[in-house]
């Protein structure tokens, strides 16, 4: 019955808002070592990693058992996000490949997402209360 509550639109809205809140820590980390030495920068792909928390993986690429003595797959979700090496082309003489502005213009889109699927996810319980409470009457 509380299966029925949460749909899948508040799991993937669930599911962004930890990859966002874990994306922010990231992007603040890469500004905060900016002048830091062959620091490279870090990133989630976002889009791949909420396919992978929602089971949907890449198009494609889904495990298939051919025979009954085959191992079950291992089930990584949720998992901590894959970090990626962004390095850039244009690093600097100290090998550090933070650009501080487009780091700036990344944590502001990550942020701006965050707020707007927390605003999402709020209407959705809002719906629910506002169900519950029209039923209970």
């Amino acid at each position: 019955m509380i299966n029925g509550l949460f749909d899948k639109t508040m799991s993937l809205l669930a599911s962004a808002l930890d990859l966002r809140a874990e994306r922010q820590k990231l992007l603040a980390s890469n500004i905060a070592n900016g002048e830091t030495p062959g620091y490279r920068a870090v990133d989630i792909n976002f889009e791949d990693e909420l396919r992978r928390r929602e089971g949907s993986s890449i198009p494609g690429a889904t495990l298939v058992s051919t025979n009954p003595q085959h191992m079950p797959g291992i089930d990584i979700l949720p998992g901590q996000p894959r970090i990626i090496d962004r390095a850039s082309d244009l690093e600097g003489y100290d090998e550090n490949s933070v650009g501080i502005e487009g780091e700036m213009v990344k944590l502001s889109e990550n942020s701006l997402m965050y707020d707007t699927s927390e605003k999402m996810l709020k209407s959705k319980f809002s719906i629910l209360m506002t169900a519950i409470k029209e039923g209970g009457q």
